[in-house]
């Protein structure tokens, strides 16, 4: 998507992102892209930060899903999915490393 043609809300959440395509990173798992074809309604993939309870513990975990930035609505409220993971093994990624890799997080 050419930034001329993104919304204000679309533009702010790509704020700070790199948008080469393909994406690079030394932790990203070789030869991975984004999906080219998202759940109907829903162009852009994001990373979200949220908590979760593993063993009685609570942490935080990296998801990812599609937002509709008119409507902020997830597409896994509604569809089901399957995003392979672009880090390799082994690999937490901050904040910043989703937006090398083109994909706006939320947290």
């Amino acid at each position: 998507m050419d930034t001329s043609e993104m919304t204000k809300g679309e533009a702010e959440i790509y704020k700070g992102v790199d948008r080469t395509y393909p994406p690079q990173h030394e932790r990203l798992i070789a030869g991975w892209v984004p999906p080219v074809v998202p759940p109907e309604g829903f162009k852009h993939l994001v990373a979200i930060l949220g908590p979760v309870t593993v063993e009685g513990k609570r942490a935080y975990l990296w998801v990812l899903d599609y937002l509709n930035t008119e409507t902020a609505v997830f597409a896994s409220e509604d569809h089901e999915f399957d995003v392979p993971w672009p880090w390799v093994p082994g690999f937490a990624p901050q904040p910043h490393d989703w937006d090398a890799i083109g994909i706006p997080h939320l947290t």
